[in-house]
């Protein structure tokens, strides 16, 4: 049987190629995210930058295993969230996860 969920959220670890010197370090975070229906969705413009910073922006519910740069855990906020999609390593890694666990596999760049 299918049970419709009326605000379905799932949770997933997801891998950052953070930029470093001579390639990428590879770190990752925990993000809970928001299922959107299709018609919110179709609403942003994801061939640009600012649309994918919009739609984060609904998706995103929480994040956890943030820490600054002398290891003090972040508490989530949507300034952390606004900060972290505000890269563009971290926002492709994002909007991949959260599409790789709808489609049940991953999304290639």
């Amino acid at each position: 049987m299918f049970k419709i969920d009326q605000k379905p959220t799932f949770t997933r670890r997801v891998e950052i190629k953070v930029p470093a010197d001579g390639g990428h370090e590879m770190q990752d975070l925990e993000v809970t995210f928001r299922v959107l229906p299709d018609e919110e969705i179709e609403a942003f413009d994801m061939r640009t930058t600012r649309g994918e910073r919009e739609f984060l922006a609904a998706t995103v519910f929480h994040i956890d295993d943030v820490e600054d740069e002398k290891g003090s855990a972040l508490p989530y906020s949507d300034n952390l969230r606004d900060r972290l999609v505000g890269l563009a390593y971290v926002r492709v890694a994002l909007i991949n996860a959260y599409y790789a666990a709808l489609m049940g596999s991953r999304v290639k760049n």
